[in-house]
């Protein structure tokens, strides 16, 4: 049954049903790969994986669970019903305020109130608001009656609701059911429950009528405090509600930006608490070119913006957050690309954090910086990425330029979204709709500071408004993993990377491939980057057009999308002529298989310093796939042609000059680098006389604790390192052959593979999927694992995975790379790389059986 697809749904059905028969282990085994594989967990499945978990007394590792399940969805009712149970009191606080709201279980609603009034609240209560009607239900405490008020752009209306004796909850205080009539409004309302003044719970909903037919009459609420201007081309419409600084920041640069008459500024004050804010404001509104609006209650983020745009008949719109910080020149740049194009309804510019059009890591939060950070980049976006355009999904609302057209085509904002939060995509979806696109202007950067924390309050509007826009366009998220995807913005940003100063000083150049070494080289960069020692990675690629080198930096910094080809000379020249401005401090060479000569001639020909980074045995050529013992004693040492399978036989020469320039290029190198003991023992015969330097990257060998002796293992763990097909073909083998001696041994493969229905087909075996480094002792112990084989067939260093299993509190069966050289800890097995599968699996057995 796991494998009829989708799997997904399969895993979570057998994690049920093992549940509802009372075998947690076998429960937590199915969650726990739902919760690794794709596509990505929904909260469900790490509330079956938490309830496992807390059947088998792990208790913690439950409750983390189900913290990632409500930062999924807050509202969660199956999440918050476990919170409550089993958490802390602050968790448990929380999780009975979102089921007081949510919940219709009358126990449940018990404990979440009184869990609240222990802690000091009076009146608890739920709304549910319908378009004809208002529903819900309260507990209130004092003599008072409870009322019910709705609040919209004309006033407010009341009701006050008496207790019912024979309610339910009756017995926690005052308590009522109730159902009224709603009051027909096109504007948004605000409905709250309150007592004696005290507001105790509220809910803003859209309007339930059809707007007057004067769009911009006046409003009770809101007065135009400034004369009316002649209308420009452009007006910009910042809402403000809280946020003195990051306001001041933005509306200071704005007022910079900003040309009359072609532009003006309509500043909307949504009734912010904050004087200062206000004052600020109201000291604005004197210029010319700005105009005020205030409210004397709060609108919401869509009420406001509406309101607002109810009052520009004409001309273009540009939507901005108070927490921007905006360039010189954007307004006219941004309405540039919008008129490069009838069919363009909105514009959005690239930012630090912009979602898709974030820069320079994509939908990522990125540092803001000041107002001279996105000068500098917008100067440098203007000049190479001028005259763009980039379709996308849907526009981003930081910074969303409208057209006149567009807007009158689509109207105003929807309400339907819960204080804001995606009501831009909503606007977006249905201008296209309507036959415009929605594009990015990379040659505009405006800076963003965005939520300092994603609150559990903003994921839960945005979780809520997420399932509207969905019901509405239900094609719109695979719409947006695909543009993630294919990603068409990178060029644009690589453009700008190219121009733009380095953000390291002077740092280590890590040149590498990918896979398992590329995973020991961002190891490295992580220790360089805790000692203080900027780094940047330089990682080759083959693909089927020639290699390419990419360049990241691993802080978060520049460069992130560059990446030149290196079979065309320019791109070589444009690289050197990179690295040499970033002036290296000196560069470690990590995967010699993996790296052309030309990338290393030019590296060379730069006259820095270079170490050689033990990593693997791609010193000894790239084309060998594995190795023997005699092989690896025979390559190096004494001088002899490498071990190589091929008939070709000018394959063979090539790759024999390789190794020789390869040894060359050692003899030069400054230092040569191991990150552990395995590694030097490994290189200590091929660098006989030469100084290895260690970093340190494995960790000392823990010894083992003692273990009875005459302990059969019944639970196997397999760690792949690099999921090739070497190591897949040993799992396979070893699988079959254990199933046969071993009936009562059980084969967990920590982490994924290149095929994990393969493996799990056996029976006997079962693949977690990915794991993370951080959770890799927590997987051992929860999958109560008694050993672990390090299924690496090839040699690999420093790699997190390999680092793990060797330090492991387990006992270990490893492929002993140091050919003897060292002495394993007492209860593990080292296996000679030269023994053939048959010997290979009876000294296993043996092992497993001691």
């Amino acid at each position: 049954m796991a494998f009829e697809e989708p799997h997904h749904h399969s895993l979570e059905l057998l994690a049920a049903q093992a549940l509802a028969r009372g075998e947690a282990e076998a429960a937590f085994k199915f969650a726990d790969r739902r919760c690794r594989v794709r596509p990505y967990p929904e909260p469900r499945s790490y509330v079956l994986r938490g309830e496992a978990l807390f059947r088998l007394g792990d208790k913690s590792a439950a409750i983390r669970d189900l913290r990632i399940a409500l930062d999924l969805a807050p509202e969660d009712v199956a999440a918050n019903r476990r919170m409550l149970a089993w958490a802390g009191s602050a968790e448990k606080r929380e999780a009975a305020g979102v089921l007081v709201t949510q919940d219709r279980d009358l126990d449940t609603l018990r404990m979440a109130i009184e869990v609240l009034r222990a802690a000091g609240r009076r009146h608890f209560g739920s709304l549910t608001i319908l378009d004809a009607t208002i529903e819900g239900w309260a507990v209130w405490e004092g003599n008072a009656p409870l009322e019910l008020t709705v609040t919209d752009g004309s006033g407010s209306v009341a009701c006050r609701i008496r207790p019912d004796p024979v309610h339910p909850l009756r017995d926690l205080g005052h308590a009522a059911a109730f159902r009224l009539p709603r009051p027909n409004s096109p504007s948004s309302q605000l409905i709250s429950l309150s007592v004696e003044g005290e507001e105790f719970l509220s809910r803003r909903v859209p309007g339930n009528a059809a707007p007057a037919s004067d769009p911009h009459a006046p409003h009770a609420d809101g007065t135009v405090l400034a004369a009316q201007m002649d209308v420009p081309e452009v007006t910009v419409v910042v809402p403000v509600f809280k946020g003195y600084d990051a306001t001041r920041a933005c509306l200071d640069s704005l007022m910079s930006a900003v040309r009359p008459p072609r532009h003006r500024i309509l500043l909307v004050d949504n009734a912010t608490p904050e004087a200062r804010i206000a004052d600020y404001l109201d000291e604005l509104s004197t210029r010319t070119s700005v105009e005020l609006i205030k409210f004397t209650r709060n609108l919401g983020f869509v009420g406001a913006v509406n309101r607002a745009l109810s009052l520009i008949p004409e001309g273009d719109v540009v939507l901005l957050n108070s927490d921007t910080i905006v360039p010189i020149g954007f307004i006219d740049r941004l309405a540039e690309a919008a008129r490069s194009s009838p069919d363009i309804g909105t514009v959005t510019p690239l930012s630090n954090n912009g979602e898709y059009t974030s820069f320079p890591i994509p939908n990522t939060a990125n540092p803001v910086g000041s107002l001279g950070d996105v000068t500098m980049i917008d100067g440098i976006a203007a000049r190479t990425n001028a005259g763009h355009v980039v379709d996308l999904p849907s526009g981003i609302g930081f910074c969303l330029y409208v057209t006149r057209a567009c807007f009158d085509a689509v109207g105003l904002l929807s309400e339907d979204f819960d204080q804001g939060y995606l009501e831009d995509a909503d606007f977006c979806l249905r201008a296209r709709e309507r036959g415009f696109r929605s594009v990015c202007a990379p040659g505009v950067f405006v800076g963003h500071a965005g939520s300092v924390s994603f609150g559990r309050d903003k994921r839960s509007l945005v979780v809520r408004n997420l399932g509207v826009l969905k019901r509405r366009f239900p094609e719109y998220t695979k719409q947006s993993a695909a543009f993630v995807r294919a990603d068409p913005l990178r060029g644009m940003r690589e453009s700008i990377e190219r121009a733009a100063p380095i953000s390291a000083a002077n740092p280590r150049l890590l040149v590498t491939g990918t896979g398992a070494v590329g995973a020991v080289t961002r190891e490295r960069a992580r220790q360089l980057l805790s000692e203080k020692v900027p780094a940047i990675i330089l990682e080759v690629r083959h693909e089927a057009h020639g290699p390419s080198a990419g360049l990241l930096n691993p802080a978060g910094g520049l460069p992130q999308s560059m990446r030149l080809q290196l079979s065309l000379s320019s791109e070589r020249e444009a690289l050197r002529e990179y690295v040499n401005g970033m002036r290296p401090s000196g560069i470690e060479i990590l995967d010699p298989a993996a790296v052309s000569l030309c990338l290393i001639d030019l590296i060379v020909a730069l006259g820095i310093p270079f170490d050689i980074f033990i990593a693997d045995a791609g010193l000894l050529g790239r084309r060998n796939e594995s190795f023997s013992a005699s092989a690896i004693r025979s390559a190096w040492p004494d001088r002899r042609k490498p071990a190589i399978r091929s008939n070709d036989a000018r394959v063979e020469a090539d790759e024999r000059s390789r190794v020789q320039r390869w040894r060359g290029l050692s003899e030069a190198a400054k230092r040569i680098l191991v990150p552990c003991d395995h590694a030097q023992a490994f290189a200590a015969g091929f660098f006989a006389g030469h100084r290895l330097d260690s970093t340190g990257i494995g960790a000392a060998v823990r010894n083992l604790p003692h273990k009875p002796t005459k302990q059969t293992v019944s639970r196997l763990g397999l760690v792949p390192v690099r999921s090739d097909p070497q190591e897949q073909f040993l799992m396979r083998f070893l699988a079959g052959v254990l199933r046969e001696r071993r009936a009562d041994l059980s084969i967990t493969v920590v982490g994924s593979t290149l095929d994990d229905y393969g493996l799990m087909r056996f029976g006997n075996t079962f693949v977690t999927g990915s794991v993370e480094t951080a959770e890799f002792d927590w997987v051992l112990k929860s999958y109560s694992l008694q050993s672990l084989f390090l299924c690496a067939t090839r040699p690999i260093f420093g790699h997190p995975l390999a680092t793990l299993s060797l330090n492991s509190a387990l006992p270990v069966a490893f492929f002993d790379w140091s050919l003897g050289r060292l002495t394993p800890r007492n209860g593990d097995l080292p296996i000679d790389p030269g023994s053939n599968l048959s010997n290979i699996t009876s000294s296993l057995c043996d092992w497993l059986e001691s």
